[in-house]
């Protein structure tokens, strides 16, 4: 009884220093590899795309999947700056999809106390590449991973999962493919749409893309504001983000089934509340903590506590132009929304000359070879 108290205090001790030096949750990364030719067509080139697949176990007919998953990565293509609605298209891209049941055995153990850290580039961007680097630099800060283990027990069950594959292949006229990208991610879910936006946003991020390009969201009725934060963002909702190693949650909520009767303080611009939740789901670039001077190791994790996301968008209907900017803070289960806010070009002009330092800064890191 005595060694067993001991071995418990000891645990509680580990467990009460790990939880104040341990690094946020990190994201599960699907499986991902980009190949491509020197010939990738820039925006704003006519592409057509097409998508066909299987999901298995699922009967009949697989066509309302694909044109739900056309119109999905549509979306992704477009706000890229390709013309994806030209009658005469230079160049096709194909998506490909397979769902495959894969149950798994599912072990958990006690809280640990023996630590190891290892730090591999999980990234599908290599050096010298000039697009993609924001989701690069966040896919290696996530491979730094540190774990430890200490068994006081261990319970085995079995869970239903299911192997999502993914395979994007841009081809010219003469059915020659220039550039292709692959993904594959493990999920509780059978519906491949319900996680499909973020491998996807991975594997499209080594494509160019259109600076200049100003995505359009549907504008959300102040009047019902609080009814689509319900149902979009709501804890225990959380999101995931290319360029950010941690998940994102919009608040703490300490009871989950609260039913929340207010808006966040963080949520400065009801309206956008549609466009948030896009930058949340979709910036490929994060601004970290810092300056120039900070940004000699990209890898440092302390730059990561605090990061800045920003983009342009055109609020539908009537394409009323705003200036976004989110700002995150690091806790211990990810990351958490400091402050929502649409701001003025003069703001979001000095955003923007800070993200530009930040992407010379990982060019130059990337930029091994001579």
């Amino acid at each position: 009884m005595k060694h067993l108290l001991l071995l418990l205090a000891f645990a509680a001790l580990s467990s009460s220093f790990s939880g104040c030096t341990s690094l946020p949750v990190r994201l599960e990364q699907p499986w991902l590899r980009q190949l491509h030719s020197l010939n990738i067509p820039v925006p704003p080139a006519k592409l057509s795309i097409s998508v066909s697949g299987h999901t298995s176990p699922s009967l009949g007919n697989e066509s309302l999947l694909a044109s739900n998953l056309k119109e999905t990565l549509g979306q992704l293509i477009a706000r890229r700056g390709y013309d994806i609605y030209s009658p005469s298209p230079d160049y096709s891209i194909r998506l490909l999809y397979r769902t495959d049941r894969a149950d798994k055995l599912n072990t958990s153990s006690s809280v640990s106390t023996t630590t190891s850290t290892r730090a591999v580039n999980a990234s599908g961007s290599g050096a010298a590449v000039t697009s993609g680097l924001g989701v690069s630099i966040a896919r290696a800060i996530t491979a730094l991973s540190s774990t430890s283990s200490t068994f006081a027990g261990q319970t085995t069950e079995q869970t239903i999962s299911y192997t999502h594959t993914i395979t994007v292949e841009l081809s010219k006229r003469d059915s020659t493919v220039i550039w292709k990208g692959e993904s594959t991610w493990d999920s509780h879910e059978l519906d491949l749409t319900k996680g499909i936006t973020y491998p996807l946003q991975l594997i499209l991020s080594d494509l160019p893309t259109d600076a200049k390009f100003v995505t359009r969201v549907r504008e959300v009725k102040e009047s019902h504001a609080l009814n689509y934060y319900r149902v979009e963002c709501d804890p225990p909702i959380w999101f995931t983000c290319p360029s950010l190693p941690y998940r994102i949650y919009f608040e703490h909520k300490i009871d989950p089934n609260e039913v929340t009767k207010s808006l966040p303080y963080s949520i400065n611009n009801p309206n956008a509340l549609a466009a948030y939740v896009d930058l949340i789901q979709t910036a490929e670039y994060a601004l970290p903590s810092g300056n120039s001077q900070d940004w000699v190791d990209p890898l440092d994790i302390t730059l990561w506590k605090h990061v800045t996301l920003g983009r342009r968008y055109h609020l539908d209907p009537g394409a009323k132009p705003i200036n976004v900017i989110i700002t995150l803070d690091a806790s211990n289960d990810g990351y958490y929304v400091n402050q929502c806010s649409t701001v003025s070009n003069e703001e979001f002009a000095a955003f923007s000359s800070r993200l530009e330092q930040w992407h010379q800064t990982l060019e130059s890191f990337y930029d091994v070879y001579k």
